[in-house]
């Protein structure tokens, strides 16, 4: 385990300098930098809009009680153990003010809010480097646990894990916990790709979080059903953490559409489950056209992306990036995640089929012309 300093933050592409710097309209630019659900918001959150808007002129319910229920509901836990949020990002931010921390531990190469959030709470970072050479595997096991964790306060694992798309089992997750609890350290686990996942109860670990006194799940609604807009997040722990978290938020942290369209997401089964089976898919066809062209090596992955490196040193990620932001095509430059060597790694958003051949065709042709 090494202690870095966090590197600059950065969040996917922006479409919106691309249209400002290269005068591109939005409906020429395709982004597969964002990690967003292809097939759009469900048909029922315009729907939940529309019914709500005479209500924006009314504060919104400082409790989100109708959306907690609709949570609890789904996962089949008490409403007493589910806390949502101003998306995922403010969560994380809350989770390092729940205590004065000293020390955390990060397993990287992953979201990098962990590492600034817990910095900007005073804590010293380290990070657990997951290898390439293991396919970005973590062994619970192998890795120099409790003792490695002495002295720290908090552990993020994110699960599925942004970018490398590989999950860990429920069980292999369970046995970090039992770790951290040995140690004294408290376990955020990131769960907001887990929907993506073709069977999410035999990694998620939201039911046990709801019983143990040092596990949150941190659980986001903007990918799976493409609403980064209205930024929706939810934590799962026990009564006493979401009690102590709860009083730490801003007052009205989910405005009114948020409310109302979080509540209406989760009687979306049937989206739910046609995305799950269309990504798994055209997640296939993406790989496999990965694959075909020369210089680019894809990862495994479970979720809505797939992690590559670029094995021709010929050409780097921000010379890749340049050359298909002139095409209107934004993809995620991976420079900035700790753990991966920079200018050789891109992460790709599985789109529509249409889309994805429009990359395809364009990561060709760059490197062809790279040959």
């Amino acid at each position: 385990m090494a202690e870095t300093l966090v590197r600059t933050r950065i969040h996917g592409g922006n479409p919106w300098e691309l249209i400002r710097r290269r005068r591109f309209s939005k409906d020429e630019i395709v982004d597969f930098s964002v990690d967003l659900n292809p097939l759009g918001f469900p048909a029922g959150v315009r729907d939940a809009v529309l019914k709500c808007l005479d209500d924006i002129q009314c504060y919104p319910d400082p409790d989100a009680r109708a959306l907690s229920q609709a949570i609890a509901a789904y996962h089949q836990v008490p409403v007493e153990v589910v806390l949502p949020g101003n998306g995922s990002a403010e969560l994380i931010t809350l989770v390092t003010r729940l205590q004065p921390l000293t020390k955390a531990l990060v397993v990287v190469p992953t979201f990098t809010e962990y590492a600034w959030a817990a910095e900007q709470a005073g804590a010293v970072v380290s990070y657990q480097s997951l290898e390439e050479a293991d396919g970005f595997q973590l062994n619970v096991a192998a890795a120099n646990w409790p003792d490695g964790l002495r002295g720290v306060d908090l552990v993020f694992l994110c699960n599925p894990n942004n970018p490398t798309g590989i999950a860990l089992p429920k069980d292999k997750v369970l046995q970090l916990a039992h770790r951290c609890l040995a140690a004294g350290a408290l376990l955020i686990v990131d769960e907001a790709f887990m929907e993506f996942v073709e069977q999410p109860e035999l990694c998620s670990v939201v039911p046990d979080a709801a019983s143990l006194s040092h596990v949150m799940v941190l659980r986001s609604l903007t990918k799976l059903f493409a609403v980064p807009g209205l930024r929706l997040g939810y934590l799962v722990a026990c009564p006493s953490i979401v009690e102590r978290l709860r009083a730490l938020q801003q007052p009205w942290p989910l405005n009114t559409f948020a409310l109302a369209v979080g509540a209406q997401l989760f009687n979306e089964t049937d989206y739910i489950g046609r995305s799950r089976r269309t990504i798994t898919a055209l997640r296939g066809e993406l790989d496999r056209s990965f694959r075909a062209i020369p210089g680019l090596a894809p990862f495994p992955s479970v979720t809505n992306f797939i992690l590559c490196k670029l094995t021709d040193e010929r050409i780097t990620s921000d010379e890749l990036c340049e050359r298909l932001a002139r095409r209107g095509i934004l993809i995620r430059n991976c420079d900035d995640f700790t753990g991966l060597e920079p200018g050789r790694w891109i992460r790709l958003a599985v789109r529509t089929q249409d889309e994805n051949a429009r990359l395809t065709a364009a990561l060709r042709e760059v490197s062809a012309r790279a040959a």
